[in-house]
């Protein structure tokens, strides 16, 4: 490791620790006044909100689904449940964080040094006779990885938005796999689920529309003004954390095995059954993302209707099998 990567990473970490607990109340903020508060410009920040919640080939991030963040012409916000209360870590957390301060306090100046063993041998003693966890690998990981492309159409995305101009998306929908360009005045952009999510006015449709990120294949930033309502509401575009616009016509259902009902329960609103499991409810607009849905969560997940999708995961794993 590299000591310009060390400290690239370090100086990234103290950032989101001055800005995360400023961000934690759910609320809107101006991102220039946030940025402010960190000392690095606004650029800066967004980057760094952004590796909380995407993930660049093999690089950290794009894990964290019970993080939601958004970001509009002036403001940014950050919804999540897990920056509100104590976290606990696994022995292998705690083993790579203790890792991680050993290689910090190695680059740091002896005094700043000192305050990071400290810290390393706390994670040791809250380590001492832990027994290690088994293991377990995320069905389908591949799916949360964010293309070098993706990251190009964010940060063109992100500065039409910073600079009120309206954009021309090439995008597939889910329903085709040919490219259609769409003239798009852009709203703000929502990470939710795993995935980016551009809102905005689509020309074409006459309506607010939802594009997915992993789905734009092209972007143009124009010089032209977008037409923005002044008082456009991101939170207004969305349902259960889900960028959603139209209403859909079925309802996902899936039921999550008792191991992971508790997780479940702290995103959406759910039905507890008897043996501990949960039961939730998804307005079904995307056949395929009901599938991917529910392939991450393993055998932890099931689907209850339609079943249509039921049958197109029970396909797709028997895929995944005879390949394997």
């Amino acid at each position: 490791m590299s000591a310009r990567t060390t400290d690239d990473a370090a100086s990234q970490l103290r950032r989101l620790l001055i800005a995360i607990p400023t961000l934690a109340d759910d609320q809107p903020h101006p991102i220039a006044d946030v940025a402010a508060l960190v000392g690095v410009d606004v650029d800066t920040l967004a980057r760094d909100l952004r590796t909380l919640v995407t993930r660049f080939e093999d690089g950290p991030g794009g894990f964290m689904e019970g993080v939601r963040l958004a970001f509009d012409k002036n403001t940014v916000q950050l919804e999540s449940t897990l920056f509100r209360r104590p976290m606990g870590l696994t022995p292998s957390e705690l083993g790579a964080l203790e890792l991680g301060l050993a290689a910090l306090a190695r680059e740091l100046p002896p005094h700043e040094a000192a305050v990071a063993e400290r810290a390393r041998g706390r994670v040791v003693e809250a380590s001492t006779g832990l027994a290690p966890e088994v293991a377990r690998v995320p069905a389908l990981a591949g799916t949360l990885v964010t293309s070098e492309q993706d990251g190009l159409h964010l940060s063109q995305l992100r500065t039409a938005i910073a600079g009120h101009r309206k954009v021309t998306l090439q995008y597939m929908s889910g329903s085709s796999a040919a490219g259609a360009d769409r003239s798009v005045h852009p709203y703000g952009l929502v990470h939710a689920r795993g995935h980016w999510y551009l809102i905005g006015y689509c020309d074409r449709a006459m309506s607010i529309r939802i594009f997915r990120l992993d789905r734009i294949t092209d972007v143009t930033v124009l010089d032209a003004e977008a037409n923005i309502p002044p008082n456009m509401d991101l939170e207004a575009t969305l349902h259960d954390g889900m960028p959603l616009v139209n209403s859909a016509e079925e309802v996902l259902r899936v039921q999550y095995s008792a191991a992971i009902a508790r997780w479940i329960a702290e995103q959406q609103a759910v039905d507890a059954q008897p043996d501990g499991s949960v039961i939730a409810e998804y307005p079904l607009l995307d056949d395929e993302w009901a599938v991917r849905h529910v392939l991450q969560y393993g055998p932890d997940a099931e689907v209850l209707e339609p079943a249509r999708i039921r049958t197109m995961v029970c396909e797709r794993l028997a895929a995944i099998l005879a390949s394997a």
